[in-house]
């Protein structure tokens, strides 16, 4: 049975590549119009053509640079504009390229935690200050924010994204808190290992193997799971679903002994 969605404006974040293309295809299937946004114009464009070819929803491109607060300003009030309403925001954007630079709280150089929460975490922000004032004209809204296991779980490593991710988390419960009686939601997901297409092409660095041994779910994730959640968050079928942190990982965060842990550093064969 199809979530409520017809006639709705959701705007995403990130929407190209990944999770947040496997939510615009899930989006659009669902006939909702779906604004995809991102920095990959040529992409972007291409993408969003697709979908309305294939409905029966539409979609159409926006440039979204997390790092930009007056063009996501823009953006929105853009939005607005042509459709009247933006119903649902989901922020799924994230520099993934700083991750090879993010080590320890001794290690880490400094600018490369500040880039890391200016595009996971103070871009979240940004995005959600640009929507938030429409919805609140409009008489409510949903947002969804992708969040990670990794703000959930110790680790010896990349303190900068776990940390940027945490406060996704905290950011989340305090709009449900702050707006909730004005109709406005906000969850966060926490995706577990989610094969989209840049992590199949790090299948030789990343430990596939120890992660599907640990995970209780017979297979590791596909965007599709994300968008299905993503979906479902931002249709009235959700409604009474608010400030809510929710992972979807086939069961991964379950695993709390350190020493099974797939990602922990270790040293001769030991976890340290």
């Amino acid at each position: 049975m199809p979530y409520s969605l017809d006639s709705k404006v959701i705007v995403i974040v990130g929407g190209t590549r990944g999770i947040g293309a496997g939510a615009a295809r899930r989006l659009c299937a669902e006939g909702a119009t779906v604004i995809v946004g991102g920095i990959s114009i040529d992409r972007g464009r291409e993408f969003a053509e697709e979908l309305s070819a294939t409905g029966p929803g539409r979609a159409e491109f926006r440039v979204a640079d997390l790092r930009d607060g007056a063009g996501l300003r823009q953006l929105m009030d853009g939005v607005v504009e042509t459709h009247g309403r933006i119903d649902g925001l989901f922020n799924n954007g994230a520099d993934l390229s700083l991750l090879d630079h993010d080590t320890d709280v001794l290690d880490i150089d400094l600018a490369v935690f500040r880039e890391t929460l200016q595009a996971d975490l103070e871009g979240y922000l940004l995005s959600c200050r640009a929507a938030l004032p429409h919805m609140l004209r409009q008489g409510g809204g949903s947002i969804v924010q992708t969040s990670s296991i990794a703000a959930s779980r110790a680790d010896t490593q990349m303190v900068a994204y776990s940390c940027a991710k945490a406060g996704v988390d905290a950011l989340t419960r305090h709009i449900a808190m702050r707006w909730g009686k004005q109709n406005i939601r906000c969850n966060a997901i926490q995706p577990g290992m989610i094969m989209t297409e840049k992590a199949r092409g790090m299948e030789d660095v990343l430990p596939l193997d120890a992660i599907r041994a640990f995970t209780p779910a017979p297979r590791l994730g596909d965007p599709k799971d994300i968008a299905a959640l993503t979906a479902f968050l931002l249709s009235d079928d959700s409604a009474f679903i608010n400030g809510q942190i929710l992972q979807v990982d086939g069961g991964l965060h379950t695993i709390l002994i350190r020493s099974l842990d797939p990602f922990a550093a270790t040293d001769g064969g030991q976890p340290v």
